[in-house]
């Protein structure tokens, strides 16, 4: 499939598989990032994230699986499709011993006619950089915000960001937040992040794709996610510790049951996946169980309970 229809996804994945060696580390991954979405992708550490968006621009070959980014495979995509999309993460090239306009003359060229002088000096402006600075004296924050105007000045549709904001400190983190949002405003544009930063992330991202060992173990849009995932707090009338337990088992949209630190037996959490009212009846329907509250979970619980450990359970 080829093309640029604004019904068809920016970004396509199916069963991709990549291995290192003897290790897969990619073991097949779907989903896909529609137009006019931020769509965050999230894992810990060794998780593949950085593996899969090297696929996505090209650098890698995957070993198994279809990929289409813009349209087109990206193992064979034409210069003038990757000049629709840019990549930026904290080791993007720059040159230390260049000046700003120096890097804006040098990107402009490999760009074309896609380079929009006038955005980036809107954003030069806006985050107080100047052209005749020369890179190696920019701090960290002021760097980041660089790579960002080289990427956003080329006009792409899609815009690719791998860990952007790793190191920097809240005020270049909030421009970074800031701009990301005004770009998506724009219906035909879509950003797809790979991040650790759950806070930052839960304020921009509308989709979300948790990767655990290679793996997406959950997917789907935030406020979906958020209405999935609940914690309900329970009540137990009986000295039996596990009737709780006993009684969700087998039940679909039961994630696990768990007491909280420092909690009593009587006390106990029931975190759902898939909740919908009639699976807390049927709990409730037991004397022994009153629910006390129902909470939708945070973009960051969402993230502990989906990629983290099982503190609690038992």
């Amino acid at each position: 499939m080829t093309g640029n229809s604004l019904e068809e996804p920016l970004v396509r994945v199916e069963n991709v598989r990549r291995n290192f060696g003897k290790e897969e580390v990619l073991k097949g991954v779907d989903f896909e990032v529609p137009r006019g979405s931020v769509t965050a992708l999230l894992g810990r550490n060794g998780s593949g994230k950085s593996t899969l968006m090297n696929i996505l621009i090209g650098l890698l070959n995957r070993d198994h699986g279809e990929v289409e980014v813009l349209g087109h495979d990206p193992e064979n995509c034409p210069i003038s499709v990757l000049n629709r999309m840019a990549y930026v993460n904290d080791n993007s090239a720059v040159w230390p011993w260049t000046k700003v306009k120096d890097e804006l003359k040098l990107v402009k060229g490999l760009r074309g006619d896609r380079w929009n002088d006038d955005r980036a000096h809107e954003l030069l402006t806006r985050f107080d950089i100047s052209v005749n600075k020369r890179v190696q004296q920019l701090s960290k924050g002021m760097l980041a915000r660089l790579r960002i105007i080289l990427a956003l000045a080329s006009d792409p549709e899609l815009i690719l960001l791998d860990e952007p904001a790793l190191g920097l400190d809240l005020f270049a983190r909030r421009d970074l937040l800031e701009v990301m949002i005004e770009t998506v405003e724009k219906e035909d544009r879509a950003i797809l992040i790979s991040s650790h930063l759950i806070d930052d992330v839960e304020r921009v991202a509308d989709r979300v794709i948790f990767l655990k060992d290679g793996l997406v173990v959950a997917q789907g849009g935030v406020e979906d996610l958020r209405q999935r995932y609940r914690r309900a707090r329970f009540h137990v009338t009986t000295d039996d510790p596990h009737i709780l337990k006993r009684c969700t088992e087998g039940l679909l949209g039961v994630r696990r049951v768990l007491i909280e630190p420092g909690s009593p037996h009587s006390e106990q959490v029931v975190i759902f996946d898939d909740f919908n009212k009639s699976l807390l009846a049927k709990l409730e329907s037991n004397s022994n169980l009153n629910a006390l509250e129902t909470r939708r979970m945070s973009l960051r619980e969402i993230y502990f309970e989906v990629l983290g450990g099982n503190e609690g359970e038992f």
